[in-house]
């Protein structure tokens, strides 16, 4: 078995090798660079990379290893962040040029918690326009001819070319899941307001969330468990408390869990050559998945998610439709004055109707630890022009529902092929360790 490279370390391998003095910060932060740079020649997951900003924060972090304080869970470990998420040191621009050199006063409160835990912020990524229409510059590590996703294909990108070990996201629609299926790494949006979005753009703040990638499910229970918890100023979480995630997540099930996978109402759609994948997974896994319809509602919730999005986004651009309206693209404007269109009583019926497709699951969840389904319909399109279909993930964005994309399935020319879960609303915990142990077993079956 080939030795792994650092590349490939996942989050708290980087800490304990960092942590440990198996290598100098500094050093290891210089060699990270000039990597970084070869995967930004070819891939462009990288809005702002500055070698002085990322420098100066690895020399902070070595000083702490000087002093007699313990050291932080994300100690010297490089993170991607993407371009809607506020950090002082690097500009956060929104994927636009309305706000081309742009600085947040402050931090967003999942970044101020990973730089409290010992992360460096390594630089944005790649954004849509306004996290929604135009796409970024970032190309898929696995083809460059290929797009890694919309809003948060970059912060995937970085990730699967190992500039980083995990990125934080964002996702209206499915851009989160659909990107790491791309991408072929993990991707995962928590339980809506479990984690806080002070300090993220919002275009439709009813639907976004805080989304994560990384490459193993065990960093997915680490970060979200550093970033999760009231702020006091995201109404989303008012009142919700921290979960333990990582120690559930890594705590053995008390049975073998069960699982479910729904073909959707779009399965037709999906490309012939990812429904078969899908369908030699379901294969494999006969015994602990087994097939189930999606409610009615599923259906109904894609009109009605489609619906908010539309609204929210008029809401939240009104004063760059207003002041900027020949810096925005046309797609962009199109859908802005979509959303003035729409009749309230059609956006409030859709806000209302919320909660009640979160609980079409219960039952369910009563039964199965997971919902399983396809991540995507297919494999990265070609070309940048085009992120494809995310009608995939938004049913469970709609409902708020916990929801990851695996890297289990792959396409010809190794093109990876994601498989989506969606978990019990504000038990997160229990999905990742399910998730966690379907994993496994995926592996141990494919090697038998």
């Amino acid at each position: 078995m080939p030795e792994r490279t650092i590349q490939e370390f996942t989050a708290a391998e980087y800490r304990q090798y960092l942590a440990s003095g198996q290598a100098d910060v500094q050093s290891f932060f210089d060699q990270q660079l000039a990597y970084a740079q070869g995967v930004q020649d070819r891939v462009q997951a990288f809005s702002s990379l500055d070698d002085r900003v990322i420098r100066l924060q690895a020399e902070h972090r070595k000083g702490e290893r000087a002093s007699a304080e313990p050291l932080g869970l994300l100690y010297g470990v490089p993170v991607a962040v993407e371009d809607v998420i506020d950090t002082i040191d690097f500009p956060t621009t929104f994927g636009s040029p309305v706000h081309e050199g742009r600085y947040a006063v402050s931090d967003a409160t999942v970044v101020r918690r990973i730089r409290n835990a010992g992360a460096v912020i390594f630089g944005k990524t790649e954004t849509s326009e306004f996290a929604g229409c135009r796409p970024g510059r970032a190309r898929n590590p696995h083809d460059p001819g290929l797009t890694p996703g919309a809003a948060s294909g970059g912060a995937a990108a970085a990730v699967a070319a190992g500039v980083a070990p995990f990125a934080l996201a964002s996702q209206s629609d499915g851009s989160v899941i659909q990107a790491a299926s791309f991408c072929g790494v993990y991707g995962y949006t928590p339980s809506m307001g479990l984690v806080p979005r002070t300090g993220v753009f919002q275009p439709c703040p009813s639907l976004d969330r805080i989304g994560l990638f990384a490459r193993c499910v065990e960093d997915l229970a680490l970060i979200a468990d550093l970033i999760a918890g009231d702020d006091g100023q995201d109404r989303a979480t008012l009142g919700l408390p921290p979960r333990q995630l990582l120690s559930i997540c890594h705590a053995p099930p008390p049975i073998d869990p069960k699982f479910c996978f729904v073909r959707t109402p779009w399965w037709d759609t999906i490309d012939a050559e990812a429904r078969e994948a899908y369908e030699a997974f379901l294969e494999l896994m006969r015994g602990v998945v087994v097939v189930a319809e999606l409610p009615a509602v599923g259906e109904q919730a894609v009109e009605w998610h489609q619906r908010i999005h539309e609204a929210e986004l008029a809401f939240s651009l009104q004063r760059e439709y207003r002041n900027h309206r020949g810096r925005l693209s046309d797609a962009l404007l199109a859908r802005v004055e979509q959303g003035m269109r729409t009749p309230a009583l059609d956006y409030l019926t859709a806000r209302d109707r919320m909660p009640h497709v979160a609980c079409a699951f219960d039952e369910y969840f009563e039964h199965y630890d997971a919902i399983l389904s396809p991540s995507a319909i297919g494999g990265a399109p070609g070309g940048l022009g085009s992120t494809g279909s995310p009608v995939m993930p938004m049913v469970w964005n709609f409902a708020g529902l916990p929801a990851l994309s695996m890297p289990l399935l792959s396409l010809s020319g190794g093109l990876p092929l994601g498989v989506q879960a969606a978990g019990s609303l504000h038990d997160d915990g229990r999905f990742l360790r399910a998730i966690r142990w379907l994993v496994d077993d995926f592996i141990h079956r494919g090697r038998s």
